[in-house]
């Protein structure tokens, strides 16, 4: 059928060419009973989430885009055509020797998209809610939107006809798959504008979670149980982990309303929110899955990262005197990535220390997002992995190396820690008292009017600072850069997350809103041009805007490009404005192609810009590899680096 909003694509070619899966032979002829040949894993992971335990571990995987790889289809049909999504999941699946198939379609647009979100589709990945154009800002936004009607807005239709063709080839209850209430917002709003309204306007954020739980996701997630009422459900709830939020929010506004609609949909138990990451990131490991347990009361879910880094052990050992079955996520950077060692390895740990003890028979594995860069020949590597143990052929049997000082060797360097947190180098208070050690009164008033985000105050010392004859350069260099690389440090070593970076860099701006007027008229340069842009395929800003805000604290003017850039574009816009240095983000594995794309294409056209690459899958190899000037960890280090470039430029200059 025709779904409403949804864009004609009968002109888009079916097939697609993926060099990800050139290894791979699929067999689209071969015909397979998916009502048999499933029975197995299905049984298996029912034994192990009921608690009467299982003879065998299963495992799935997180693999639509890979099955779309596998089976050669467009992006754009396989994500709009039932047919084409159920049949190429299940394909894959039986003829790649998977346990159970696992129907994950892009679950965080559906419901923002059939309130008329602005979807991004591409022919190589999944589509993608484009909230650079929210649909709310505000109180009067949130006042025009209607509910979508769920039985045919948007593709909501889409995903009923999903679940019933799986329910008619395969004769098991599908899960019903939706947007974690958080998220969902997040879409509404944008990240950003979300993280800085719960801080001035939380009430105003309250009834925005409000309609979008009540009005528009419980009626949704109603008319799928209606249609499948013993299905399961999972939400997908990626923007609600650590380090994106902070425990405070988590606990005002996310765990409330999860709880609010499992209420609004009849108290359902299998109604569940299980993909929190940041476990290595809480103050109190056990106390945060307490709180994973309050909204997935089946079972702990623990992945990497967080997972390598906090140590399998300790979340047997807890699930085990929890009496909770257990699911562990092998990393979707190591699948892609590899080496081979290392996914062996991974998987060999994790099924080891999974299955021991008395609980060890409720336990399973899943892969964390086989996508369409995922190789074939790693996905295979990991399923041969899987086999190899389970024929008891373990190379690496008693080998601990998750929760101890080894090095992951998909993540050079991070300990299996990511966005560049590590410990803790000093306290804040420590940092904050060097940091004004022997400084001016004023400059120490402004660079506190920061670290306490009073965004007013801040504006008023800047104020005060210029009426008393202070430079602009000196209030920028003594109170507000000051205070912005205090912030970068306590970052970089876990001790505040997003929001709180956020939320100073506002009070900082604020500040620099004051100084620019007179900056301008006495044409004082900034200390460089940063040219920023998310690469080709990836809608997301969160890391480049926190880049954006850390280097405009620092006195550097940037160009932000925004998000899913052209290559074409950034190398034109970098010439135009003479940019000193080009950042390029991503925060999907599958985007990272387009970032090599970008350095071949500023290579092969011969423009010499210095270019740093950052974002979640981005390593320090990676950047190496693909032939970047340099890599920053996190905010911080993008700046450490830029000011480094800048000084190089100036020293050859003056020689």
């Amino acid at each position: 059928m025709a779904y409403s909003i949804i864009p004609d694509f009968s002109e888009v070619p079916l097939k697609q060419h993926y060099p990800a899966m050139e290894a791979s032979t699929p067999t689209p002829e071969a015909e397979y009973d998916y009502k048999t040949c499933f029975n197995n894993g299905f049984d298996a992971w029912a034994k192990v989430l009921d608690g009467t335990g299982s003879s065998f571990a299963p495992f799935n995987a997180q693999m639509s885009e890979f099955a779309m790889g596998y089976m050669g289809v467009n992006a754009k049909h396989f994500f709009t055509n039932p047919e084409l999504f159920v049949n190429g999941c299940l394909h894959a699946s039986a003829e790649l020797g998977f346990d159970t198939p696992d129907l994950i379609w892009d679950v965080y647009d559906i419901e923002c998209e059939a309130n008329g979100g602005d979807m991004s589709w591409f022919d190589e990945l999944s589509p993608a809610i484009n909230n650079t154009r929210p649909l709310i800002k505000t109180e009067k936004d949130l006042a025009k939107l209607t509910p979508p009607d769920p039985e045919k807005d948007g593709r909501m239709p889409f995903v009923k006809d999903v679940l019933q063709l799986f329910h008619e080839k395969t004769g098991r209850q599908p899960t019903i798959r939706f947007c974690g209430p958080l998220t969902c917002v997040s879409q509404y709003m944008q990240f950003e504008q979300m993280i800085l309204q719960m801080n001035e306007n939380p009430d105003f954020v309250h009834k925005v979670f409000k309609y979008v739980v009540e009005e528009v996701q419980a009626p949704y997630v109603n008319m799928l149980f209606k249609a499948f009422p013993e299905a399961g459900t999972n939400g997908s709830d990626a923007i609600g982990s650590l380090p994106f939020i902070s425990e405070e929010i988590l606990d005002e506004f996310s765990i409330p309303n999860i709880l609010r609609l499992r209420e609004l949909t009849g108290q359902n138990p299998k109604l569940q929110v299980d993909n929190w990451w940041g476990d290595s990131f809480s103050e109190n490991t056990e106390k945060f899955w307490e709180k994973k347990k309050r909204v997935t009361p089946r079972y702990l879910k623990v992945q990497d990262p967080d997972l390598y880094q906090v140590g399998a052990v300790k979340a047997r050992e807890w699930a085990t005197e929890n009496d909770s079955p257990l699911v562990f996520g092998v990393d979707n950077h190591v699948l892609q990535e590899g080496p081979e060692e290392e996914i062996t390895r991974r998987v060999h740990e994790y099924f080891e220390v999974g299955t021991s003890g008395k609980a060890g028979d409720k336990f399973a594995l899943y892969l964390c997002n086989l996508s369409s860069e995922t190789p074939f020949e790693h996905a295979k590597m990991a399923l041969d992995a899987i086999r190899s143990w389970r024929a008891g052929d373990r190379p690496y049997e008693g080998e601990i190396r998750s929760g101890g000082e080894y090095e992951s060797l998909a993540r050079s360097g991070e300990k299996g820690r990511w966005m560049g947190i590590g410990e803790a180098v000093a306290d804040r208070a420590t940092l904050e008292a060097e940091a004004k050690e022997g400084k001016k009164q004023i400059f120490s008033d402004i660079y506190t009017s920061v670290m306490e985000y009073r965004d007013d105050d801040c504006a008023a010392l800047c104020q005060d600072a210029l009426d008393a004859g202070e430079t602009c350069a000196d209030i920028l260099d003594e109170g507000l850069i000051a205070a912005m690389d205090t912030i970068g440090d306590l970052f970089a070593s876990g001790e505040i997350f997003v929001p709180e970076m956020l939320i100073s860099a506002r009070a900082m701006k604020a500040g620099l809103e004051v100084l620019r007027p007179i900056m301008t008229a006495n044409e004082e340069p900034p200390k460089g041009k940063v040219l920023m842009a998310t690469v080709q395929g990836d809608l997301h800003d969160i890391g480049k805007n926190l880049v954006c805000m850390m280097l405009e604290g620092a006195g550097f003017e940037i160009v932000d490009l925004g998000v899913n850039t052209d290559p074409k574009d950034i190398i034109k816009q970098a010439e135009d404005v003479g940019a000193d240095v080009v950042g390029l983000s991503a925060l999907l594995t599958t985007s990272m192609p387009f970032m090599r794309k970008t350095v071949n294409a500023f290579r092969e056209e011969g423009k010499d810009f210095p270019i740093i690459c950052g974002g979640a899958p981005v390593t320090r190899d990676f950047a190496e590899e693909i032939g970047a000037f340099g890599y920053a960890d996190n905010a911080a280090e993008a700046v450490t680096i830029c000011k480094g470039i800048v000084a190089d430029k100036l020293q050859e200059a003056n020689q």
